[in-house]
């Protein structure tokens, strides 16, 4: 880590030092530069021979909004893991301190593989201790150069200009957070879940959940879905309002405990959100959402007898039908975050 990090601080330093105002001022604030993008500068999750207790373990469980996921390790330690099956470049990480108005830019990320993650000391503990906050105004934090600052004080976010940036963070609408899950510890025979999901199931299903929450956060989304006829649990047309609710309800989903299924093609109910490996197989490429929303809808507690899980008989209207339709058209866009050709382990597709 430190024959990758020290030369481009020091470069950091000597531009300051070139850059110094014509009056003799201080020098500009450089804001440190870091790269997780190989195996001599970054580790990888979900990599083939994982354990599953890791893959599934709590320490996994991220923020839709926040699939470049910085965390406090200790007072003076951060991890920072890409939660996407996709490269992220030129990524600023931001840091908030209780107590201190605005977010401070706390480094730079070159790029980030697909599913990276490394451990850093914070930069200021280090010869960096003036940073700039988000309105580009110095901040000193010399002050938590030897203490660091406690875990229970600190936020983290990300931020960029890129389109896949962009994109990621309108994933920030959502309340969702995403953790894999063994639903079968006992390897029963008799159950409908796969006896032990493997680093491939959990590749996957990291890019579906980011795409299926990129159609949920979407404006035409929400619109189609309140314009389309959507029966209750009683078989009785929603209303705008009642289907509005519905929306954010699944919206407001607090967890995804995601797991995979086998014999049907999906399991859902509270935070289970099980999905077979022919979803997992064919999101890139196929609208998913009849078997999708339907397991959305009975999270959010919505029976067969409504169209929330399937279409009306006949008319083929309702949640499903309205969604699938929004998705078919971001595929054919290439709108999604995830794409076949942005994907990074092709022998995964």
């Amino acid at each position: 880590m430190k024959k990758l990090l020290v030369p481009v601080l020091i470069t950091a330093l000597f531009s300051c030092k070139k850059d110094k105002s014509k009056d003799g001022g201080p020098a500009p604030v450089a804001t440190a530069e870091y790269s997780f993008d190989s195996d001599d500068n970054s580790g990888l999750m979900f990599k083939d021979g994982e354990s599953m207790e890791v893959m599934t373990s709590e320490s996994r469980r991220y923020e839709i909004g926040k699939v470049l996921r910085v965390k406090a390790i200790d007072s003076v330690t951060i991890e920072v893991a890409n939660f996407a099956p996709v490269d992220i470049q030129d990524a600023t990480i931001l840091l908030t301190i209780a107590g201190q108005a605005r977010p401070v830019k706390l480094f730079k990320i070159s790029k980030i593989r697909a599913h990276g993650i490394k451990t850093i000391k914070y930069p200021f503990t280090g010869t960096t201790t003036k940073f700039l906050d988000t309105d580009n105004k110095e901040v000193d934090l010399s002050a938590y150069k030897t203490s660091g600052i406690a875990t229970s004080k600190v936020m983290f976010d990300f931020t960029g200009e890129t389109d896949l940036i962009k994109k990621l963070k309108s994933l920030a609408k959502l309340k969702w957070t995403i953790k894999y899950h063994d639903f079968d510890p006992t390897d029963d025979p008799n159950n409908n879940w796969k006896e032990n999901i493997d680093a491939k199931d959990v590749r996957r299903f990291t890019g579906f959940i980011i795409n299926l929450a990129y159609l949920f956060q979407a404006d035409t989304t929400r619109s189609v879905f309140i314009n389309e006829p959507i029966t209750s649990n009683e078989q009785v047309l929603m209303t705008t309002e009642q289907k509005s609710t519905a929306f954010q309800k699944m919206i407001d989903i607090p967890k995804f405990n995601c797991g995979v299924v086998v014999n049907v093609s999906g399991l859902g109910g509270g935070a289970t959100f099980g999905v077979a490996n022919h979803i997992l197989n064919d999101y890139l490429t196929a609208d998913v959402c009849f078997i999708v929303v339907h397991e959305m809808g009975h999270m959010i507690g919505y029976s067969h007898s409504s169209t929330m899980t399937y279409p009306s008989n006949p008319g083929n209207r309702g949640a499903v039908i309205a969604t699938g339709n929004v998705y078919k058209q971001m595929l054919a866009q290439g709108a999604f975050p995830v794409k076949k050709t942005n994907y990074y382990k092709a022998t995964d597709l």
